[in-house]
């Protein structure tokens, strides 16, 4: 199927960062005592009135363990344990004293400079009447009080993707916690009716966890941007998960405790529920990646993206059964619909080609079944690097042949986004 585009009302689809008003600087999201992993290896958390959770066994522990779930979804709190070791509350302070509060996630250790990069929501750490928040921290979860802030710095990001990326130098605090770095999930083989387990700082309360399912693996939504003013369409994943303000930036979690997407919307509508949105996790993460690549330590500050000067469209959309999984997924064929003369494809490309897989040196073939699959590669291209598309083209016996088009990136085909 055509990835759907939906131009629903745009007040009723709200970015999910929460503003609040401290009342003093003795900051308290949630009454959490300690969060600490055993000798067992279960992570333990204890509240102020006496009571603990025992959230499971989390093998190896500290910075850099690893939990091992088969993703039966039997036990959905192992799950939520792998995944909330990469949660973390993200605290911007306004220019008038208030705060705004999102959530993150711990994407990526920079081992040159001992600290952690971070994916949030770019609506998070923009204010419409500021512009980038200089004032952010994090909160590690399980050590969600004030005295516990983390300084995080701004490394980029983009308002057009809404993801920005963090970065936080590696403490003592961090060091003896149960943090780690998320694992992620390919979101492409994501299918409807998966486990999808949200954690993020909901209300600005600290960090929870709410669970539901897939409800769409893709679609285009039509919205306002952190701007106010600009409208975006944003690729996204639809989910029943119960998600509320606070939760941009948080992550959406499979039942392996995967990351699969990052939380940034939800429609709000009388006698409508359970609508949130996510941004799925291989557009999430390549994005992030770009900002890293080009933003991490330069002076560029949002995504550089590759564009193949080509227009395309969609055809024969259909329905495919896996008999190994039983599940079900969406193909369609992705056709050229015209190519730009200033396009490195021009007199190569032609129209009516279908565009079967498309790579670049250095990562790994891309089967193309959907249209956002050319798109959401391409945010991996870097200048000066080389790459084929596989295209099938009508002969002119009016059979089919397979054509293999090489191409170089170059800095007049990279686009600030």
């Amino acid at each position: 199927m055509k990835t759907r585009k939906r131009a629903l009302p745009l007040i009723l689809l709200i970015l999910l960062a929460v503003a609040f008003t401290l009342s003093s600087c003795s900051l308290s999201f949630k009454n959490i005592d300690e969060a600490y992993i055993n000798e067992n290896g279960e992570l333990i958390i204890e509240y102020t009135n006496g009571t603990r959770d025992n959230l499971g066994v989390i093998s190896g522990g500290g910075q850099g363990g690893s939990i091992t779930i088969n993703g039966s979804g039997a036990d959905s709190s192992l799950a939520a344990s792998k995944a909330a070791r990469s949660a973390v509350s993200v605290v911007c302070t306004l220019r008038n004293g208030t705060y705004s509060s999102g959530s993150g996630v711990i994407y990526k250790y920079v081992a040159e400079d001992d600290g952690y990069l971070i994916i949030t929501n770019y609506h998070v750490v923009y204010d419409a009447s500021q512009g980038i928040l200089t004032d952010i921290d994090v909160l590690l979860y399980g050590s969600e009080y004030a005295d516990n802030f983390i300084e995080a710095e701004y490394v980029g990001g983009s308002l057009n993707y809404d993801i920005a990326v963090l970065f936080i130098k590696s403490n003592d605090l961090i060091r003896n916690s149960g943090a780690a770095v998320v694992s992620v999930a390919d979101s492409d083989l994501v299918c409807v009716g998966d486990t999808s387990i949200a954690i993020g700082n909901a209300r600005g309360e600290g960090i929870s966890v709410t669970k539901g399912i897939v409800s769409v693996d893709s679609e285009s939504i039509d919205m306002t941007a952190a701007d106010n003013k600009t409208t975006v369409s944003f690729r996204v994943m639809r989910t029943d998960t119960p998600i509320n303000k606070g939760n941009s930036g948080g992550g959406l979690f499979n039942d392996k405790g995967e990351l699969i997407g990052i939380v940034n919307a939800k429609t709000i509508l009388e006698g409508v529920e359970g609508i949130g949105y996510a941004i799925p996790s291989n557009l999430a993460c390549n994005v992030a990646d770009n900002i890293i690549d080009n933003c991490y330590g330069t002076y560029i500050s949002t995504v550089q993206r590759a564009l193949l000067g080509i227009t395309v469209s969609i055809s024969n959309p259909h329905s495919v059964y896996d008999q190994e999984t039983g599940k079900i997924r969406i193909e369609e064929d992705v056709i050229v619909a015209s190519v730009n003369n200033t396009s490195f494809l021009f007199g190569k490309l032609l129209e009516n080609d279908i565009i079967r897989s498309i790579s670049l040196d250095g990562h790994e073939e891309k089967i193309v079944t959907r249209q956002h699959h050319v798109i959401d590669y391409l945010l991996q291209a870097r200048v000066g690097d080389t790459g084929n598309l596989v295209v099938e083209r009508e002969d002119e016996n009016g059979g089919t042949e397979t054509i293999t088009l090489s191409f170089t990136i170059t800095q007049d085909h990279i686009a600030n986004y």
